[in-house]
Parts: structure tokens; sequence; C-alpha cells
């Protein structure tokens, strides 16, 4: 599917599908071979690639014929809410960036993406494709963060259920998923701060930008800040999540081994018990003459004694403190 925005003064605007030569801003997603294949001819890249595997960043100039150049830059975009397959954590938002156009592509439909390009006002219509650009990053930042958020309620919830009902198999199974998010997150937000890094870096390979004059674009610049700014919060903020998940897991470990171990330890008082009427019923079953053998109260009297036994047993054992 494609969607097409036109500029019109400082607005983005949708437009016709069919004005795509005149777009300024286009979104394709879903199955567009042909479109995609047009731009992989034309400069040799892989588009299709980096979306159907959605797990690694691309980035990289290129040259037209009439020697103007443009960007190719790849993000990463987590699902973490769409499946326990790592392969369905992660999916990869690819941009073509021209002087006066910008292309966007996803494998599957992001709504952010046009709910963010519809009506979006922009500062600067001269260097419209960076501002764009920048803008979509940001709100995937944005989103990364809320998906974090969700994970520390997650965390939260999780340790009510330990707390309420113990280290049940549906909890090992929630921590599981917890991690997936995790590693999910972390890829993404490594992969994307190299992304930003080119980003930064090749803005003035399509216009007259300079980040290292007094010339900065201010408005321009404080964006990227605010995305490394929100990166660095996220990388903290997940290390310490991954640290405490880690811990977490030592903990349910631990309180299994604990279960199991009480466990056999109960089972291993039963038999101790069990084993005196065992040896008792077996004295009393062998081929000689044994007391209580012309009784007809002899059964009973054989119970008996196991019982008390039985119970001597074990409240010897439970004076030496084994039970």
């Amino acid at each position: 599917m494609l969607k097409t925005y036109s500029l019109t003064k400082d607005t983005l605007l949708v437009s016709s599908e069919s004005n795509i030569k005149n777009s300024s801003v286009v979104y394709v997603y879903g199955d567009e071979r042909e479109y995609i294949e047009s731009f992989e001819h034309k400069y040799d890249l892989k588009i299709g690639n980096i979306l159907t595997f959605g797990d690694r960043v691309s980035y990289d100039t290129m040259i037209d014929r009439n020697d103007e150049k443009s960007l190719l830059v790849s993000f990463l975009f987590p699902k973490v809410y769409e499946g326990g397959h790592l392969d369905n954590l992660t999916t990869s938002v690819v941009f073509l960036v021209f002087k006066n156009k910008l292309i966007i592509f996803t494998k599957q439909k992001l709504k952010f993406i046009p709910e963010l390009l519809s009506n979006m006002v922009l500062r600067d219509v001269n260097n419209f494709t960076e501002e764009v650009l920048l803008k979509i990053m940001q709100k995937d930042f944005h989103v990364m963060l809320n998906h974090l958020r969700g994970v520390k309620e997650k965390i939260d919830d999780l340790d009510s259920e330990i707390s309420t009902s113990g280290s049940l198999r549906p909890t090992f199974g929630d921590l599981l998923t917890l991690q997936k998010y995790m590693i999910a997150l972390s890829t993404t937000y490594g992969a994307n701060r190299k992304a930003l890094n080119f980003i930064k870096k090749n803005f003035t390979t399509i216009n007259d930008i300079d980040f290292t004059t007094n010339d900065i674009d201010f408005t321009t610049k404080k964006i990227i800040d605010e995305i490394y700014d929100t990166s660095d919060s996220m990388d903290r903020i997940l290390l310490g999540y991954g640290q405490y998940l880690d811990d977490l897991e030592d903990m349910i470990s631990n309180m299994i081994s604990y279960q199991l171990n009480m466990i056999m330890k109960t089972l291993t008082e039963i038999s101790i018990v069990l084993t005196i009427p065992a040896i008792i019923f077996g004295f009393w079953g062998i081929n000689v003459h044994v007391p209580f053998e012309k009784s007809s109260y002899g059964v009973f009297a054989v119970l008996i004694i196991s019982v008390i036994l039985s119970l001597i047993c074990w409240f010897w054992l439970r004076r030496k403190k084994y039970l």
C-alpha cells in the first residue's frame, strides 16, 4: 500500500496515491515489490532484505547521475506486545532521504507513521525531509519509552504474583516473556542510536546544515539532543530492569529449589514413618510362632502396636527437628 503526502505551504497534507511523483513524502508498506525493486535497481540497495529480516539498522550515502546526494537510513521499531517469538519483536523502518522528497518503507503498516504525517506542521520547508525524519524517529523513541514503562508495570505484576502465589509455572513463563521483551528493546535502542549518529553526521550531504559552526539550526539540534537524552535514559532504565530481572530469575530458581527440597523432605519423612509398620507386619508374617497368633484380636493388637511405634518415631523426629 502507498500513502502520499504533499507539502502545502508549511503543512503536509494527504494527497492522491496517483500523484507519487509530485508527492513530498511517500509511505510504502505491505506488498509493493515493484515500487521497492525500482529503487533497489536504481541505487543498488537491498531494501527488501532489510524489511524482511527486520533485525538490524542500515545506513549509506547515495549519489545519482546528477551528482545529487541522498541517504539511506533504517532504524528498528519494537513490537513487544505482538507475540512470543523473537523474530516478531522488532521491525525495520527504512528511509530514502532526498533533498525534496522522503520515502518511508515498512513491512507492515505502523499506525503512528500516518498519524504523525497527516497535517504535520513544518518549521523549515527548505529542510523538511530532515525535519520529518527526525520527528518520526523522535516519536519512535517515545513509543519505545512507553513500552519500557509497560515492562515496569509487568515487573510489578510479576512481583505481586510471586508474593501471593509463589514461584508457579505461570510466573516463570511471565519472566521468560519479559526477558524476551528486554532483548528486543535492548537490540532496538543500541541499533537506533547508531542510526541517529549517522543521521546527525550526514545531514550535510543533502542540505547545508553544519552542527559545528554558529549557524546551527537550533530547533533541529534540540530535537536531536532530546532523542539522545531519551536514548541515554532508556539505556539506564534498561540496564536496571535487566539486572533486576536477572536477580528475580535467581530468586525464582531458589524458591523452586526450596519447594522441591521441602517436597522431598516430606516424602522422606513419610517413608521413614511408614517403614515401621512395614517391619512389624513383616515380622508377624513370618512362618514361626509369634505373639497374638491364636488371639481373635491379634490383628488389632498388631495394628495398635504399629500405630504407637510410628507415632513414637514421628515425635522423636520432631523433637530432633528433623521434621
